[in-house]
């Protein structure tokens, strides 16, 4: 008997839905299959180091970077290392005998400790304050706590803080100065960390015990030109004025930068408390902020007038206190005593006349002193290997037209200069007019302080001449043995220099900037010194007394530098 074809139809229909969900079950299980296989085969590691981390909670024992190094190996980073107490509360037993031994070695409260230890269920540090044996230690360890040592990225009061910048805590990434430059080179190295075994809500798990974690890996650091040393001094000079502003030494035989200083200070410790300030005390004046350079730039403008041969040393001018350029009067410094009269070159150098220099000024012209000042690197970057340095500003276009010859040829208008750039100028003249490329980073190292690269490549290039950097030296020490810088006093004939005193607005109000730039010794010279105060009033007063101190000290120590 036939079967109904209805039937039959229905079969094939079934049989085909069964075999397609078959195949489908299959491929399911198949790709079940392979995750499963990635997940714990290929990605093993990955997972169970990531378990390991929900599980375990670090306590950084280091700061898991490279160090800098000043020019003799001396750190400038990681110089702390703090004996310290890890707390944790699960299995301290808060009675009279354990809270007195915790009082004994922190010399905090026991009521105070008590109030802490019952507020959290996360680990407590306590800085240890007295010497603590290893019989004291193992009793201790038994009571839930657990001392350490651990190295402090940053002192409390750090040295070179604008140029070495700061880490973010979280992460250890650097996020301004050198930390931020040299990241990926300072990031690949030895971290060391307390690790403890706790659960969901960080608390400790009983009998899982702790563990330190010690990388393998070889450490790579930063060693720069900087003298510890100097570095130091200066900013303790610096500190004794209560100045805010920034000191630059370098070697003018090599170009390589000694000192480095910024002030007000930061404390990269505290960075929350400085990032939300509304001060500027995170800005490296020395390379971070331009300013008029003022009386100094009259260097420039002396250097172009020798070499075009419109400046006669000895050639007479006349001052009366003021300049009428078109419709703009500027002032000389003499203009309250009714100018400086007949005065020469050279003395109008050493008094810092204005008047002076502006009637030179408009015979040179604007454009061929721009000129000048870009010979010698005004206008641009030094690029000493930090990535907040400026390059300033030169005037150039309609900027050079009519009455700007006034302000540019005694530093004011619209140019803005760096600290640094101003010390690059500064060792050009005392170098006999050749340039040495400033420099900050001298080589990477390992551990053992072999070089791995070096970064300072011996460059020269003559900017002005011989003949014309003579002139410059002597002019400069006239300034300090009859002129404006003789606050130097008995220092004077071992120095040579430049004050100025740039006229500006700090937060829209009007403000005097003090410089001081030189070089010591005077017939061999060694060190190159800039020195900017900010809204210090005039150079001679508030940057000259500076460079004397720095100097006296040199001297006392017998230049261990």
């Amino acid at each position: 008997m036939l079967k109904n074809p209805d039937e039959k139809l229905n079969k094939n229909i079934i049989t085909k839905r069964l075999l397609f969900l078959g195949v489908i079950s299959t491929i399911f299980i198949i790709a079940l299959g392979i995750r499963l296989f990635y997940l714990q085969i290929v990605k093993h590691d990955l997972y169970t180091t990531e378990v390991n981390k929900q599980r375990s909670l670090t306590i950084p024992l280091n700061s898991g970077r490279g160090y800098f190094f000043d020019r003799n190996f001396i750190p400038l980073t990681d110089r702390t290392e703090d004996v310290v107490i890890i707390l944790f509360p699960q299995l301290f037993i808060q009675n009279e005998e354990n809270l007195s031994l915790l009082e004994s070695i922190t010399n905090i409260p026991s009521s105070n400790l008590e109030k802490r230890i019952k507020s959290t269920q996360a680990p407590l540090e306590f800085d240890v304050e007295v010497d603590i044996n290893w019989k004291a230690e193992e009793i201790i360890r038994t009571r839930g706590l657990f001392i350490v040592n651990r190295r402090s990225r940053y002192d409390d009061n750090p040295l070179l803080a604008h140029i070495i910048g700061y880490i973010n805590s979280t992460d250890k990434k650097g996020m301004s100065g050198l930390e931020k430059s040299f990241n990926s080179i300072l990031s690949n190295s030895d971290e060391k960390s307390l690790a403890a075994v706790v659960d969901g809500r960080k608390r400790f798990l009983p009998g899982e015990g702790y563990y330190f974690n010690t990388s393998t890996k070889e450490s790579t650091h930063v060693q720069l030109t900087i003298d510890f040393h100097f570095q130091k001094l200066v900013e303790e000079i610096l500190d004794k004025y209560n100045s805010n502003g920034a000191v630059v030494i370098s070697d003018i035989k090599t170009g390589e930068v000694l000192t480095l200083a910024s002030r007000p200070n930061f404390a990269p410790n505290n960075i929350n408390y400085h990032l939300n300030s509304s001060g500027d005390e995170l800005f490296n004046k020395a390379i971070q902020m331009t300013f008029p350079p003022g009386s100094i730039f009259k260097l420039i403008v002396t250097a172009e007038g020798l070499e075009k041969g419109l400046i006669d040393i000895d050639e007479s001018f006349f001052c009366s206190g003021v300049e009428i350029i078109g419709n703009t009067q500027i002032r000389c410094s003499s203009h309250n005593r009714g100018g400086h009269g007949d005065i020469t070159f050279r003395d109008s150098f050493a008094e810092s006349c204005n008047s002076t220099f502006i009637q030179i000024g408009q015979k040179i012209g604007a454009k061929n002193i721009i000129k000048m000042a870009e010979r010698f690197g005004l206008g641009k970057k030094i690029d000493i290997g930090v990535l907040e340095e400026e390059s300033g500003n030169l005037p150039q276009g309609d900027s050079l037209l009519g009455p700007s010859i006034g302000n540019i040829s005694i530093g004011q208008g619209e140019i803005e200069v760096t600290p640094l750039q101003i010390n690059q100028l500064t060792q050009i003249i005392a170098n006999n007019g050749i340039k040495k490329d400033l420099s900050l980073i001298k080589a990477i190292v390992d551990d053992n302080y072999g070089t791995i690269e070096t970064f300072k490549e011996i460059k020269e290039e003559v900017i002005i001449s011989e003949e014309i950097a003579y002139e410059l030296q002597t002019l400069m020490n006239k300034v300090m043995m009859d002129g404006t810088g003789k606050l130097v006093g008995g220092l004077a004939p071992l120095t040579a220099g430049k004050t100025g005193s740039a006229q500006s607005t700090d937060r829209g109000v009007a403000t005097l900037h003090g410089w001081f730039t030189g070089y010591y010794p005077y017939d061999e010279p060694k060190y190159a010194i800039t020195i900017f105060i900010q809204n210090g009033g005039f150079g001679s007063q508030a940057a000259v007394p500076i460079f004397r101190d720095i100097i006296e000290e040199i001297i006392n120590k017998g230049e261990p530098y």
